[in-house]
């Protein structure tokens, strides 16, 4: 599995991925997901996750410490790292690719010196919920949003199972 920085090149691409019912779902307007992806002035880091050179999903990383709009996110150290993501084509869910991402995404940014991953998926999300169990992560709170109730979920590094080679699907 890789990790491609997205590109303008990927815009088309992104925004029929954000236009599913999966991730409308979730993910709201997408023109406005869209912008926010292409327009963060560096605030987040964005890429395709992709299996044998074909990208499948959407994932990005982003500094909590950065972006303090959500009271859960203050006094967060800056080497932790949000993530989101969303599975790119309907035909694509329900694979395991979901947390499979994630495990190669969290130990690229375990290596590159993250202390604590994060994610908050609405609580009635129970897909992405449990694909996020299955990497290794572990709620820890909620949060009231304006959309709902946000699950808060983290991953350490000693919560990773490197139960084989990483790398194994390319």
């Amino acid at each position: 599995m890789t990790f491609l920085p997205v590109t303008q090149a990927h815009r088309g691409l992104l925004l029929s991925w954000l236009l599913t019912s999966h991730a409308r779902e979730w993910w709201g307007d997408p023109d406005e997901e869209l912008e926010l992806i292409f327009d963060s002035n560096g605030e987040h880091q964005p890429f395709l996750a992709c299996i044998n050179g074909e990208p499948f999903a959407y994932i990005q990383a982003w500094r909590p410490s950065k972006q303090p709009d959500l009271p859960w996110q203050h006094g967060m150290s800056p080497t932790t790292r949000g993530i989101d993501i969303t599975i790119g084509e309907a035909k694509n869910l329900g694979k395991g690719l979901g947390s499979l991402m994630i495990k190669h995404f969290a130990a690229k940014l375990f290596a590159e010196g993250a202390t604590r991953l994060v994610i908050d998926p609405d609580c009635r999300n129970e897909r992405a919920i449990s694909a996020y169990l299955k990497a290794g992560f572990t709620p820890y709170g909620s949060f009231e949003t304006v959309t709902g109730t946000d699950l808060l979920m983290e991953l350490l590094p000693s919560d990773m199972q490197y139960g084989g080679r990483i790398g194994d699907e390319e």
